[in-house]
């Protein structure tokens, strides 16, 4: 699978130079939600292949390994819904 590092780094320079300039609330970026979602793939996909470090470093059989993964992606899901009232579940909602 293609890492995208070059890609992620001039993103995340290019936000925290945004940030670091930033005047009031000029910094504000105005996701929609579909960019919102482009940037949840992108952790859950970050969030789960350094999960998948952490369960080979322990040793975690199969069954253990998914039902942490599951876990995890419910915990993702309530933690969005939480602090920004968006299910992650209803896709159409970020077409």
């Amino acid at each position: 699978m293609r890492a995208y590092k070059l890609e992620l780094e001039a993103i995340a320079t290019d936000i925290l130079n945004q940030n670091a300039d930033a005047v009031g609330n000029e910094n504000k970026p105005n996701y929609s939600k579909r960019d919102f979602m482009n940037a949840v793939i992108i952790f859950q996909t970050a969030l789960m292949d350094k999960m998948y470090d952490n369960q080979d470093f322990d040793e975690m059989n199969i069954e253990d390994r998914m039902k942490m993964a599951e876990s995890c992606g419910l915990e993702l899901r309530k933690l969005i819904h939480t602090y920004t009232g968006l299910d992650t579940h209803k896709f159409e909602d970020f077409l």
